[in-house]
């Protein structure tokens, strides 16, 4: 296991055992669009201005099934792509996936709560895709399926899940 997939594991379980989504710290640490902003009146009313959320909701997941099946993505693809692109640039991917996946949450889902590491994880995946493209990934271990076409079908599941309204992740 290599340094940084191993501290991004633990942070985010450590993360979600100490912090449930029915905790005050939850809310304060949760990406709601319009709080960022400062437009939020109804989320949070003590604290409408939380700019760090772009950050902080990587960290946070909706229930253990959120934060497993990220962190599994984190484990299997992450530690040969932290080798291959050196701590900073796996750090600077899996941020700026990240950040991508807030921005996104901007343009479709501005009004929605947004939690959890999938838009870092499937940078990762994306970028395990780019370098290992037809690397075999056996879904439930019986299933082959080079690692592009697994990126592509679940980088398309989330983006219509997320643009339709019908949850996303």
């Amino acid at each position: 296991m290599t340094p940084w997939v191993t501290r991004l594991l633990v942070t985010n379980v450590l993360v979600f055992v100490l912090v449930q989504p029915e905790t005050l710290l939850y809310g304060l640490m949760t990406l709601f669009p319009p709080a960022v902003i400062g437009i939020d009146r109804f989320y949070i009313p003590a604290m409408p201005f939380r700019p760090w959320t772009v950050v902080t909701y990587m960290f946070l997941h909706a229930g253990f099934g959120h934060v497993f099946f990220n962190m599994i993505g984190l484990f299997f693809f992450g530690p040969r792509l932290e080798a291959r692109l050196g701590p900073k640039g796996f750090l600077g991917l899996y941020f700026l996936s990240g950040l991508g996946g807030a921005a996104f949450s901007f343009l479709f889902s501005f009004g929605a709560p947004v939690v959890g590491a999938s838009a870092a994880v499937y940078g990762i995946l994306i970028g395990f895709a780019m370098y290992w493209p037809r690397e075999l990934i056996y879904i439930w271990g019986v299933l082959p399926i080079q690692s592009r076409w697994l990126a592509a079908a679940l980088v398309f599941v989330s983006l219509y899940s997320g643009i339709s309204g019908s949850g996303g992740g």
